[in-house]
């Protein structure tokens, strides 16, 4: 079960408990703002909050905004406010709750953590993390061999080497069956355990996310496309562009009972 609070409108406060000046929903609210914003004062029971692990704070429509871990709950006038430590980047912010309610209230709680346990939602973040996680890497590796260049060298030829460093490994992305990632290359269909290589299904890999199919290439990777792909909303743009169903088929495959 996780406490969920939803967000309403936006409005100016005074002699808030926590120092708001303005509390309620907008379109711009960072992650700590929203988790600030979502910690209270509202009704509810102070047990009932302290008896769960997680705060997901949401927008109106119960996009999650901001995700954190409850270390307290505190009465003030005899409303709740929840103290917490966020979990910045969380893998359900950016996702909607999965069991939705029409309540109007702005406090209520689900179990969430088995809906998102099993759901094609749960499938569709595992492959944007694997493919911001391949991103990340092949961008910092760009970026620190620039920030090591020698000052009075090329230029150009800084930043071929730049790229050069970039092409190499890693090329693509093993999925488990469980939802754990490892970066791999330059073959997607052996992994090289130890000098050994095997093919990556005897170990539970069930799917490999490569960088030339989802960019369309088998060339030299460009650093301006890779870049925007550290996003997680920018990363899961490109991969329903490409169709979730079949992007996500081989990990929802595995999971499935046989009938």
């Amino acid at each position: 079960m996780a406490s969920r609070v939803r967000l309403g409108n936006l409005r100016e406060v005074r002699d808030h408990p926590l120092g708001m000046t303005e509390t309620g929903f907008r379109a711009d609210l960072t992650q700590p703002e929203a988790f600030a914003r979502g910690r209270g004062p509202f009704p509810g029971d102070a047990d009932s909050v302290r008896s769960e692990r997680e705060l997901f704070v949401t927008a109106p429509d119960d996009e999650v905004l901001a995700v954190a871990t409850i270390t307290g709950v505190r009465e003030y006038d005899d409303e709740l406010v929840v103290d917490g430590d966020l979990v910045v980047d969380h893998e359900r912010v950016g996702t909607r709750l999965l069991i939705r309610t029409p309540a109007e209230n702005v406090f209520s709680c689900a179990d969430e953590e088995s809906a998102w346990a099993g759901s094609i939602e749960r499938a569709r973040w595992v492959y944007v993390r694997a493919l911001v996680e391949v991103a990340t890497v092949k961008t910092a590796s760009y970026e620190r061999r620039l920030a090591g260049a020698d000052p009075a060298a090329d230029p150009e030829v800084t930043l071929a080497t730049a790229n050069e460093t970039m092409q190499v490994v890693p090329r693509y992305v093993m999925i488990h069956r469980s939802g754990k990632l490892r970066l791999g290359g330059p073959y997607a269909d052996t992994a090289d355990w130890d000098g050994h290589v095997e093919p990556w299904t005897d170990y539970g890999y069930v799917d490999c996310l490569r960088l030339d199919d989802v960019l369309g290439t088998s060339g030299d990777l460009d650093i301006d496309v890779l870049r925007p792909l550290t996003s997680r909303a920018t990363a899961a743009e490109l991969l329903e562009s490409l169709g979730w169903d079949k992007v996500i088929r081989r990990f929802v495959d595995d999971r499935t009972p046989p009938q």
